[in-house]
C-alpha cells in the first residue's frame, strides 16, 4: 500500500514559528513539532502494549526529512519485535556513554588522575607522553575489555619501528617494554574497577627482549679535562651551566638537581637538605629514594649557589628553567648540554660513577661515599634516621671532591 506523504524538504524549510508550538504530520504518525523558539523537532507517535508513547528523532535540519523517515522505520521494526522505541533509545544512549567511558584512553586518563597522586611530576608526565605518542593511536579508542595480546604486541612493534627510524643509537626495545608496563597498569586498574576481566600484557611480557643495560662508567682522563674546561666556556644559559657544574660538585642525580629548591639551601650551615616527602601532606618527593638527604656545600658549590641566587633567588627552584619562571629544567637539558659541549658519549649519570671511583681511590670509606650518593639502605628504618651520619667526614670528602673536579683543568 502506498503511503501518502504530507511533507517535503521545501515545506519543512518554510515552516515558521508561532506563538504556540504546533505539529505537521508527515505519514504513519511521524510529525514535526515547530516551537515558538524556531526549533523544529521530529517526533514519532507509537502504541506499545496498548499504551501511547512518543520518541524524538532530533532537530531539523541536523536530522533531515529522509533521516527522520529512516529512524521511523527503525522504530517500527523495534515495535514489531515487541520493543519500546523510546526505552530502546535511552538504553542505546547509556550504552554509548558507557562505551565511550570504557575506552583505553578514557580509563588511562582516569588512572592517572586517581592512582598517580603521589607519583612525581616527571613520572606522571612520562606516563602521559608515552601513551600519547605510542599507544592511544593504536588502542586508545578500543573498549578496554576488547584489547588483546595481539593489539599490545602491535603497540610494542610500532614503538620499536618509530625509534629505529630516528638517527640515534637506540633500538626501541626499552621503550616498547615501558609502554607494555604502562598499558598493564591501566588494564589492571580496569580489572579492579570491574571494567575488564583479564590482563593481556602478561602474554607478551617476554616477546621483546630488552638489551643489556649499559651501566654508568667513570669518565676518562681526556673527558674530565674537556668537561672542566668547556663548562667554563659554555655558551648556553648560565643556569644550565651552573646546574651542570653543581651536578659534579654535589654528586646528586639529575632529577635531584632539577628539583632542588632554595628552601633546601642553608648558606649559614653550608648544607643542602632534601626533605622526605609526606603523602599525607600531598608533597612530591625530591629524591629518587624518598628519604632525607644532606649535601655538604663545598667552597666551590657555595660560590656557585651564591651566583645562582642572583639569577633565580626569587623563584622556587634553584635551577629554574630559563624559559619558564618557577618551572624545573626539562629532563633532557643537562644531557643536551653535554652533547653541545662535544661530550655526546658522556651521560649525567657517569658523573656519579666518576665521583665514587675517585673517592674510593683517595681512601674514603665506602659508607661515606654510598651515603653521599644516597644509595638505598637495606634497613629502611635505619636509613630514615641515619641521614646525618658521618656528616663531618662527608664535609671534608665533598671539599676534596670539588678540588679534584677543578684540578681536571690541568690534566
Amino acid at each position: 500500500m502506498q503511503v501518502t506523504r504530507m511533507l517535503s524538504d521545501a515545506k519543512v524549510k518554510t515552516l515558521k514559528p508561532k506563538e504556540k508550538s504546533y505539529r505537521i504530520l508527515d505519514a504513519e504518525r511521524l510529525y514535526i513539532e515547530v516551537r515558538p523558539t524556531g526549533k523544529k523537532i521530529w517526533r514519532f507517535k507509537f502504541t506499545h502494549n496498548s499504551k501511547e508513547g512518543t520518541v524524538s528523532f532530533g532537530e531539523y535540519p541536523a536530522v533531515t526529512l529522509q533521516g527522520a523517515r529512516k529512524l521511523k522505520e527503525d522504530a517500527q521494526i523495534k515495535l514489531a519485535k515487541g520493543l519500546n522505541p523510546a526505552q530502546e533509545k535511552k538504553r542505546e544512549k547509556i550504552e554509548k556513554i558507557t562505551s565511550a567511558n570504557n575506552t583505553f584512553e578514557a580509563i588511562a586518563k582516569e588512572y592517572a588522575l586517581e592512582q598517580m597522586k603521589y607519583k612525581s611530576e616527571d613520572y606522571i608526565q612520562k606516563f602521559k607522553d608515552c601513551l600519547k605518542r605510542d599507544v592511544y593511536g593504536i588502542i586508545g579508542h578500543m573498549p578496554i575489555n576488547e584489547i588483546s595480546s595481539v593489539d599490545i604486541l602491535n603497540v610494542m612493534k610500532s614503538t620499536v619501528q618509530r625509534i629505529r627510524a630516528k638517527e640515534t643509537y637506540a633500538t626501541g626495545e626499552h621503550a616498547a617494554n615501558l609502554n607494555r608496563r604502562f598499558i598493564g597498569l591501566v588494564i589492571r586498574y580496569a580489572i579492579l574497577t570491574s571494567r575488564a576481566e583479564n590482563d593481556p600484557t602478561h602474554a607478551v611480557r617476554n616477546v621483546v627482549e630488552t638489551p643489556e643495560t649499559e651501566h654508568a662508567r667513570p669518565l676518562e682522563k681526556q673527558e674530565k679535562r674537556d668537561f672542566r674546561i668547556k663548562i667554563d666556556n659554555y655558551g648556553g644559559a648560565m643556569t644550565v651551566r651552573n646546574a651542570g657544574l653543581a651536578l659534579f660538585y654535589s654528586m646528586l642525580r639529575t632529577v635531584e638537581i632539577r628539583k632542588m629548591e632554595w628552601g633546601f639551601v642553608d648558606f649559614d650551615d653550608r648544607l643542602i637538605t632534601f626533605p622526605k616527602a609526606s603523602r599525607r601532606q600531598n608533597q612530591e618527593r625530591s629524591m629518587k629514594m624518598n628519604r632525607t638527604h644532606l649535601v655538604p656545600i663545598s667552597n666551590q658549590l657555595y660560590n656557585l649557589l651564591q651566583q645562582q641566587f642572583l639569577i633565580t633567588g626569587g623563584q622556587k627552584y634553584v635551577f629554574s628553567s630559563p624559559q619558564k619562571r618557577d618551572c624545573m629544567l626539562s629532563r633532557t637539558t643537562l644531557n643536551k648540554m653535554l652533547e653541545y659541549m662535544g661530550l655526546a658519549n658522556v651521560t649525567a649519570h657517569d658523573f656519579r660513577a666518576t665521583a665514587s671511583t675517585s673517592l674510593y681511590e683517595k681512601g674514603y670509606e665506602e659508607a661515606w661515599v654510598e651515603r653521599q650518593l644516597a644509595h638505598a639502605e637495606s634497613n629502611k628504618t635505619k636509613a630514615s634516621y641515619d641521614h646525618s651520619k658521618h656528616l663531618q667526614q662527608r664535609r671534608k670528602m665533598m671539599q676534596d671532591w670539588a678540588d679534584i673536579v677543578d684540578g681536571w683543568r690541568d690534566l
